[in-house]
């Protein structure tokens, strides 16, 4: 090509780029102001959010130039569930997440501002057309749907996001290598139509299942998304199933337990978000607020117990006396400060904020799913403002609410532990968590006896409970001090 035909050459692929830039940006400005102006509430945020993190996961497809990811799942849920415009800022953030990835600066710079715009053109049109057809308003406001209504409007808005995202990428391609854009298309293209419709089904199923956003439902969708993630893994084979690291994603190059630390923090951030919004949605009473803030003293001194490797702590029973008097969303919240002022003990300050979001969000997930299990053992809602507790009542669930808090998080601790020292995950559990569990039943069942005394939370009962912790607290140290006092002796002599 001589140089007057690479200048125009040039000259068209700095047009068609602009072009596309230019409407995918006033696409995403239109969304915005939909979005804000609209009914839709704040849940299609953390589908965003999710998709942040699942860009992180994506398989590189054994002989075509695609990766496989439940970026398109999550895309299909936000636009059914909330509408196209939350649909087009999900799939626009994927695009400009996937772009930041890069390694090189000059890619990221060409590749930022088409991934975004033709993400987001592609997924707002195939909503526009989704909606058209359908007749209806977004699920989460309209869920009296049936799931045969999906289909024919499903069909179509999965073709139309998969031939325009297509077509705008290849039409790329040809400019850059001046190559036939039906041909390029057809080569690289055609193959990969099957991974957009079992996302838009996928997406769809989902959306149709759960028809809102919240803490539960989230942890029914992102393990079916990790389970997908990992049978997708084994079915592209050791070699060509491995994590993207085509384009260098700094995600992939992690080793094992820094991808799994990245999955538990970004998860449980999020729904940790989630808990927030619940609580300030639901106006949950303020006196919570108190529990929680005895729950971050508490986790700041521990007591290590001689001769076995535990340290027992109060703060668990605050943790525990939230649940029961206000609910699993506040007992995740207040887990999640019981960890972060756990995690501030950690000697060493280069890892304090690494063991912080790890401890927040794996306490804040299994404090919640412990609270879920003891409201459905007691049959009955929270317990603040009840007449009163009556133990006899409370004693199986608060058991299965101790041990279910405690497998969950000892599991997580020990998966993480064992990926970094490369053993066994039921190795690392019972040299160093076993004994743990003693000190979560012993935390439930003053729980118990916390929320009676102080059904109606004042200032004075808060420093009565207070005051009588501090001294078993106290008690306890000074025994644990003196134990260890008459072992060292002995082993003097």
């Amino acid at each position: 090509m001589d140089t007057a035909g690479m200048a125009v050459h040039k000259r068209a692929r700095v047009a068609y780029l602009s072009i596309v830039a230019a409407a995918g940006a006033a696409i995403s400005l239109f969304c915005v102001t939909r979005l804000v102006g609209g009914d839709v509430g704040y849940q299609w945020l953390i589908l965003a959010y999710l998709t942040v993190l699942s860009g992180a996961f994506a398989l590189k497809i054994p002989g075509v130039n695609s990766k496989l990811s439940a970026s398109d799942i999550l895309i299909f849920m936000n636009l059914i569930l909330f509408g196209s415009a939350a649909g087009a800022l999900t799939a626009a953030l994927d695009g400009l997440l996937a772009s930041l990835r890069f390694e090189t600066p000059s890619r990221r710079r060409r590749a930022t501002p088409f991934n975004t715009a033709s993400m987001a053109i592609s997924a707002f049109v195939a909503g526009e057309v989704f909606f058209a057809q359908l007749g209806r308003r977004p699920l989460s406001l309209d869920p009296a749907l049936d799931v045969m209504e999906l289909v024919l409007p499903l069909v179509l808005s999965a073709l139309v996001y998969y031939l325009i995202n297509s077509a705008l990428v290849a039409g790329v391609i040809a400019l850059d290598c001046a190559g036939n854009m039906l041909l390029i298309w057809r080569e690289y293209f055609l193959r990969i139509s099957v991974l957009s419709w079992a996302g838009a089904v996928t997406g769809a199923l989902f959306a149709f299942g759960i028809r809102s956003v919240t803490p539960p439902t989230l942890l029914i969708v992102v393990p079916v998304l990790v389970l997908l993630y990992f049978v997708n893994k084994v079915c592209l084979g050791p070699e060509t199933g491995q994590p993207v690291a085509a384009d260098n994603d700094p995600v992939a190059r992690r080793a094992p337990h820094r991808r799994y630390h990245f999955f538990v923090v970004t998860l449980g951030l999020g729904f940790i978000a989630l808990l927030l919004i619940d609580v300030f949605k639901n106006r949950v009473s303020s006196e919570w607020l108190i529990l929680a803030l005895l729950a971050a003293c508490a986790g700041l001194v521990a007591i290590r117990i001689p001769g076995i490797k535990i340290k027992v702590t109060l703060a668990d029973t605050f943790v525990f006396a939230n649940i029961i008097l206000f609910g699993p969303v506040v007992g995740g919240i207040t887990a999640a400060l019981d960890g972060l002022s756990g995690s501030l003990r950690c000697k060493s300050k280069a890892r304090r904020l690494e063991f912080a979001l790890f401890n927040m969000a794996a306490m804040a997930i299994s404090a919640f799913v412990a609270g879920r299990i003891f409201f459905s053992l007691l049959g009955a809602g929270p317990l603040f403002r009840a007449e009163r507790v009556v133990f006899g009542d409370t004693f199986l669930p608060a058991l299965s609410l101790a041990i279910s808090h405690y497998l969950l998080t000892a599991v997580g601790v020990a998966t993480i532990v064992a990926l970094q020292e490369r053993t066994g995950v039921l190795k690392v559990w019972r040299e160093n968590l076993l004994w743990g569990l003693a000190d979560y039943i012993v935390c439930a069942f003053g729980a118990v006896f916390v929320a009676a005394a102080i059904l109606a939370i004042t200032p004075a009962t808060a420093i009565a409970v207070l005051l009588l912790l501090a001294s078993t607290y106290v008690t306890c140290k000074s025994f644990a001090d003196q134990f260890s006092h008459r072992r060292g002796a002995e082993h003097a002599k």
